[in-house]
């Protein structure tokens, strides 16, 4: 059930982070999944540490990103980060205004530069074992490291990947 008065402070996720030129690379380990943010949805994510509301958030940023006040970009930005599963879950209401359209934004930011609004690519990475490059049983080797059962042996006159 959703607390109508207590306010939204957003809080990201226990994840990886790493800067990569401009954008920030989050990698989910529970989820194997590696986002892409760039500098506006990197600031806003970095900020949501739970302690502070969107509006907060917007007037802490509001210097740094060159726009307005009005935090439009803010709350396009936390939308973005919670659909692709970058902020905890939160029993706190979160008003209609936070769900905005990329149409909405761009009406309500029109002196902005474009630069300003946020971007959350989200790419799936395979786990350790799926990522892994192996041969299957029966396929011929060199050595034990290269078959995906550790066991490369003698079949016959050749080696392969045995059981």
């Amino acid at each position: 059930m959703h607390n109508q008065n207590k306010p939204a402070k957003p809080k990201r996720i226990a994840a990886l982070a790493r800067e990569l030129h401009d954008e920030l690379l989050v990698y989910d380990r529970q989820r194997h999944r590696v986002h892409c943010l760039n500098q506006t949805a990197a600031a806003v994510w970095l900020e949501c540490n739970g302690e502070a509301t969107v509006p907060e958030i917007a007037k802490k940023l509001e210097h740094r990103m060159c726009a307005d006040g009005d935090g439009v970009w803010v709350r396009l930005a936390v939308a973005k980060l919670r659909k692709a599963g970058l902020l905890e879950k939160s029993d706190a209401a979160f008003d209609s205004a936070e769900f905005l359209s990329r149409r909405d934004v761009l009406k309500r930011i029109r002196t902005m530069a474009l630069v300003v609004l946020p971007a959350v690519t989200t790419m799936l990475v395979p786990t350790p074992a799926f990522a892994a490059s192996c041969f299957p049983l029966l396929h011929s080797c060199s050595n034990d490291p290269q078959c995906c059962s550790g066991h490369c042996g003698v079949s016959g006159v050749s080696l392969i990947c045995l059981p």
